[in-house]
């Protein structure tokens, strides 16, 4: 595939994508050079980039010094740190809208703080959406036995599709797929039970550049979720690494067979067993709607709760 062409809003021009560090020195220039240096690291070499972080989290969440527990500069660089990258989690549904858009988008920033509660984002922004490159899972490939499929991680839009391709191709597998294919990627990856997440990240513009499909077994973000909340014990509601979907599973006893395969679906560790059933904890369940699948008596659905920021449903969310 040729380079990724854009077209402007002014005369027609046309913006080509190279894969080159110009890509993102048009995005980030002398207003936030840091930022572009990061997105060539990043982008340049995904797998090292995710695998030295890797480490980092690991030591952080199983060897970190207890005397920091209570150290303010430790918890303010705990603050800080989820809102360079961060993830808005979606239903399949959801997904498979950003993977099926034909033109670029731009919610505006009143409605995307709705739907991201970040400070550092505020407004959701796609060029080229039909852009879409699929590449082996960073977080996956470092493990001994990883869970597959792990062929599952998609970039989408530009400049990230064409960037991830030219400097991904060897290490992570990275190729162009059409939108069905990328299509066939979620579903796959949806049966096997992966939590669907939006990546937004401060070096791809505070933009949404990537759909990854997560289990808590090998993604360092998903761990890092749940032991963040551990770690600050509900003291600090407002810290998280990735976005409730908007949604939360309502079980129905009356349906329930008592399985337990909701339990194990649940890459949140929101559904806990109580007298031969499943409870649901809302403040821990972020909707991916994994359960609802796994469930053989339809005794869970996903509903709306209100409580919780918007879903990432492009159909309902003022674009131009």
């Amino acid at each position: 595939m040729e380079a990724a062409k854009l077209e402007g809003k002014a005369g027609n021009k046309k913006e080509e994508y190279t894969g080159t560090p110009g890509d993102f020195w048009r995005m980030h220039g002398w207003r936030r050079p840091l930022h572009f240096l990061h997105a060539v690291i990043y982008y340049g070499d995904t797998r090292r980039y995710v695998h030295v972080l890797t480490v980092v989290l690991t030591y952080v969440m199983e060897r970190s010094p207890k005397f920091l527990n209570n150290s303010a500069a430790y918890k303010w660089l705990l603050n800080w740190l989820p809102r360079r990258y961060h993830g808005k989690v979606l239903t399949c549904e959801h997904a498979a809208q950003i993977l099926t858009l034909n033109q670029d988008v731009h919610v505006q920033p009143d409605q995307a703080k709705r739907v991201l509660t970040y400070d550092m984002v505020n407004q959701i922004v796609l060029k080229n959406p039909n852009s879409v490159a699929v590449g082996d899972c960073a977080c996956r490939v470092r493990r001994e036995n990883p869970c597959t499929p792990y062929h599952v991680c998609m970039f989408v839009g530009e400049p990230f599709a064409t960037y991830a391709v030219q400097h991904g191709k060897e290490k992570l597998n990275i190729h162009y797929v059409t939108q069905e294919e990328a299509l066939a990627v979620l579903q796959q990856a949806h049966e096997a039970g992966y939590v669907h997440n939006a990546f937004f990240k401060d070096a791809a513009g505070d933009r949404l550049f990537a759909i990854c499909n997560c289990c808590l077994c090998c993604c360092g973000g998903m761990q890092a979720q749940s032991w963040l909340r551990d770690f600050f014990q509900g003291d600090n509601p407002e810290l998280k690494l990735l976005e409730s979907s908007g949604y939360v599973a309502a079980h129905d006893p009356d349906k329930c067979l008592g399985c337990g395969q909701c339990v194990e679906a649940c890459g949140f560790l929101a559904v806990k067993m109580k007298d031969g059933r499943p409870v649901v904890e809302s403040d821990r369940c972020l909707g991916c709607g994994i359960c609802v699948d796994k469930c053989p008596s339809g005794a869970i659905l996903l509903e709306r709760d209100y409580s919780k920021p918007e879903p990432l449903d492009l159909s309902a969310l003022e674009t131009i």
